[in-house]
């Protein structure tokens, strides 16, 4: 009985510790999403136009599936909305980039160990410097500068591979404006336009399917 006694008193503190960890790590845990939540843009989620009734979208935008958007509705909407494409970011300063990759992280440290390096080359008062000391922060420069360059190079070309992205949009959609097919360019796409989609056609914007045939 003692025995057990001792065991179980044993037991407690560690029990206590362990509790207050996962408290506290649910604390963090729910502070995180909090502070990551407060950065959400809450006028996309706010959106309603993919689970409203169709009849309340005809409404909303001034569209039928008939004859679609007519001419006044059209200019109206790209003053409101202007157009359909993506504001492309402004590219890096290739300089920045250097900089960055030479001054930060991981660099910074090899930075301190090269500089340590010249420094122990000559000491003051050593009159036979060690050629040694010299040998390695001229070895640790040029890793940090050719690795630098490297990675520069790198995220220079996943830069232009997500700029090319954008050709595999389309530039020409078919849409049915005042009762009428028309061909008309993607970026003159507004809210509200009846868009016809064929097979081997792509999306030119965020749409609902509001009727399809066979779509798989």
């Amino acid at each position: 009985m003692d025995n057990h006694g001792v065991q179980s008193n044993e037991q407690q503190p560690h029990q206590q510790i362990t509790t207050d960890i996962h408290k506290e790590l649910g604390d963090r845990r729910q502070s995180s999403i909090i502070d990551l939540w407060a950065t959400v843009d809450k006028s996309r989620l706010e959106q309603d136009v993919h689970i409203i009734p169709l009849e309340d979208l005809y409404t909303r935008f001034h569209t039928n599936p008939r004859n679609g958007l007519s001419a006044a509705t059209i200019v109206d909407a790209q003053t409101q909305y202007g157009l359909n494409k993506m504001t492309p970011q402004k590219p890096p300063s290739y300089f920045w980039l250097l900089f960055q990759q030479l001054f930060m992280g991981f660099n910074a440290i090899l930075w301190v160990a090269g500089i340590f390096a010249f420094l122990a080359y000559k000491p003051f008062g050593e009159p036979n410097p060690s050629v040694t000391n010299l040998a390695l922060g001229i070895v640790l420069v040029l890793v940090i500068t050719c690795n630098s360059i490297l990675n520069v190079y790198q995220e220079i070309k996943s830069i232009k591979i997500v700029a090319s992205f954008s050709n595999l949009l389309p530039t020409i959609a078919t849409v049915r404006r005042d009762g009428r097919e028309q061909q008309i360019v993607t970026d003159q796409i507004v809210p509200g336009d009846i868009i016809l989609v064929r097979m081997g056609d792509k999306l030119p914007a965020d749409c609902r399917f509001i009727s399809c045939e066979g779509l798989k």
